[in-house]
């Protein structure tokens, strides 16, 4: 039976942190408590704890380690900041990952009516329960009801693919990718997995770099990525084993990998470019804060490895 915890008061908050071994030397107990009442709840900022180690033994045994109340707060910052950008690139993704479906189908001479047919076909009957009650939804919406009352299941990809939810998108791209038998497009579904992952973490807002442990990733991550990972100056073996073992880092990786590769407009590529520098910028803000955990720096230097080179500025 779960043991139910009693709502605290921000004092209570406060008090609580402090028996934890939380420090309120850069922040003061007043402003922490402004912060939790005007910015983020205690649920949320606290979960960026699982980053710090505690204390194993003696008078401070389970408390955490030289953990500022600060450094929760910037880490909660850098991570909204994160999903943010996160959100921002998996829509130009979703994208361009329309447009190079769209080419697909001229180059391998498909009408764009049959495929939807034969994928709706494909479905179990419960997928296709499923599917039937997404596009309900759809028909219901101001901004898809006219396309499916104008097609009403005969439905060609061009308009299919811009009723259909990330998740139906994505599974629809496999389809065609074993259709064709094509190799490079199978890889990109299932990075476009991956990147579906991260993207609705982000878009739901939830936290990202709460836990950065090494060995939490149960996928192997695609031998592109792992080439393309190994050409960057700085990156060894070990470091790029190590933090991509990480399952929310290489989330991230894959979706830079794949906004790197299938995002094809120049103007949308520099807007990435600007607004990840920045994020970098503001990663660094409070260097000296994480230089006591390894964890964390090492996360923050492997991802400016990546988005340094990646994504490079004029």
């Amino acid at each position: 039976m779960t043991i139910k915890k009693p709502k605290l008061s921000l004092d209570e908050q406060i008090e609580h942190l402090k028996d934890k071994g939380i420090l309120f030397n850069i922040m003061d107990e007043d402003d922490a408590k402004k912060y939790l009442e005007q910015n983020n709840n205690y649920f949320k900022l606290t979960a960026y704890r699982k980053n710090y180690n505690k204390h194993p033994d003696g008078k401070n045994k389970g408390k955490y380690i030289n953990l500022e109340f600060a450094y929760l707060v910037d880490m909660a910052i850098i991570d909204m900041r994160l999903r943010y950008q996160i959100v921002h690139m998996a829509l130009d993704i979703e994208h361009h990952a329309k447009l190079q479906l769209l080419r697909k189908l001229d180059e391998y001479d498909e009408d764009g009516y049959q495929i939807v047919q034969d994928y709706i076909n494909s479905l179990t009957e419960r997928q296709k329960k499923i599917y039937d009650g997404e596009i309900e939804r759809c028909r219901r919406s101001i901004y898809c009801s006219g396309i499916i009352e104008k097609y009403d299941d005969a439905y060609p990809v061009w308009a299919f693919v811009e009723i259909i939810t990330l998740g139906r998108f994505v599974d629809f791209y496999g389809f065609c990718a074993k259709r064709f038998a094509d190799r490079d497009m199978m890889d990109n579904y299932y990075n476009l997995l991956t990147c579906k992952k991260i993207r609705n973490a982000s878009a739901h807002n939830n936290c990202i770099l709460n836990d950065l442990k090494a060995k939490t990733s149960t996928n192997v991550t695609n031998a592109s990525i792992t080439a393309k990972l190994m050409t960057i100056q700085g990156m060894n073996m070990n470091f790029r084993k190590n933090r991509m073992s990480n399952a929310r880092i290489q989330q991230i990786v894959i979706l830079f990998y794949l906004h790197k590769t299938m995002v094809e407009s120049d103007g949308i590529r520099k807007v990435a470019e600007d607004e990840l520098q920045k994020l970098m910028g503001r990663v660094n803000k409070h260097q000296e804060y994480y230089l006591s955990n390894s964890m964390i720096s090492s996360t923050f230097n492997f991802l400016k490895l990546v988005v340094d080179n990646w994504f490079k500025t004029a």
